[in-house]
């Protein structure tokens, strides 16, 4: 009977200790698991901020790269209008140019201002300079003003404002002293929407055998360089206005046809794109 008690006693001894070890394993199992579980949690956490952390860095520098080649194409400019190009690059905005002019200035499908347009984006690109084109027709300077015809388009700041100032279609109806008043309304409103506005000022088209034409544009091309505006000559391209062979140039209405909307246009983009 002892006997019996003692192998009793064995195996529940054996079963009690083969239970105990089978729980401990158990437990350490587990606990081996959650640790490769954490620590796998934790490379992967680790992974995935590095990854982010990763594309942020790539990100800022593909728009570094980006602001350099704007700023590379500032070389292209004339200096006075660098600055304001330099200012909307680093506030990540385009140039806004307005084209804005009588009938010597047509918004149609080749025309210089047109073809200008796709010049300036082709070189700076839609991210760095934005066109507007805007022609009134058949209207004097003093139409406009009274009409307020260009108060809209002051509305719409511009940074740059390339103006004719219907000198050809004011020709034989107003007086130059009127039609600097004009100007300078026209002029006043641009600013008053945006005060930091770059005035480029141009003439009309020549005309053959104009006689007090040209005085008129001579008291253009005075006033705007005594406001420190830029002025664009760009009679300097076409033929003498006493020479027949301007006639080549023009429509019968006087207005640049295929060859003088070329000249007109290749003097403009050498000013707008230089290097």
């Amino acid at each position: 009977m002892k006997k019996f008690l003692l192998v009793g006693l064995g195996v529940i001894t054996l079963s009690t200790l083969a239970g105990g070890k089978y729980h401990w394993d158990q437990r350490v199992e587990a606990v081996q698991v959650n640790v490769h579980t954490e620590k796998v949690a934790g490379v992967q956490a680790v992974s995935e901020e590095e990854r982010k952390e990763n594309e942020k860095e790539k990100a800022a520098a593909e728009e570094e790269k980006k602001r350099l080649l704007k700023l590379d194409k500032l070389n292209y400019l004339p200096p006075e209008l660098k600055e304001a190009f330099k200012k909307k690059i680093e506030g990540n905005e385009p140039v806004h140019l307005m084209i804005l002019g009588s009938s010597s200035t047509p918004g149609k499908e080749g025309a210089w201002p047109k073809e200008l347009e796709k010049a300036l984006l082709d070189t700076y690109g839609h991210d760095l300079i934005k066109v507007t084109l805007k022609e009134i027709a058949g209207k004097t300077s003093e139409q406009v003003v009274k009409e307020d015809l260009h108060k809209p388009l002051a509305e719409m700041k511009p940074d740059i404002l390339l103006l004719e100032p219907f000198l050809l279609y004011d020709n034989g109806e107003i007086r130059m002293s009127n039609r600097i008043k004009n100007l300078e309304t026209i002029l006043g409103d641009f600013k008053k929407q945006n005060p930091e506005v770059t005035f480029i000022i141009q003439p009309a088209n020549p005309i053959p055998g104009a006689y007090y034409y040209p005085k008129e544009e001579a008291d253009l091309e005075k006033y705007t360089r005594e406001k420190k505006y830029v002025y664009l000559n760009h009679w300097d391209a076409w033929p003498d206005y006493n020479n027949k062979e301007i006639k080549d140039y023009l429509s019968e209405e006087n207005i640049p046809n295929e060859k003088g909307n070329k000249v007109w246009l290749d003097y403009l983009m050498k000013y707008f794109i230089r290097g």
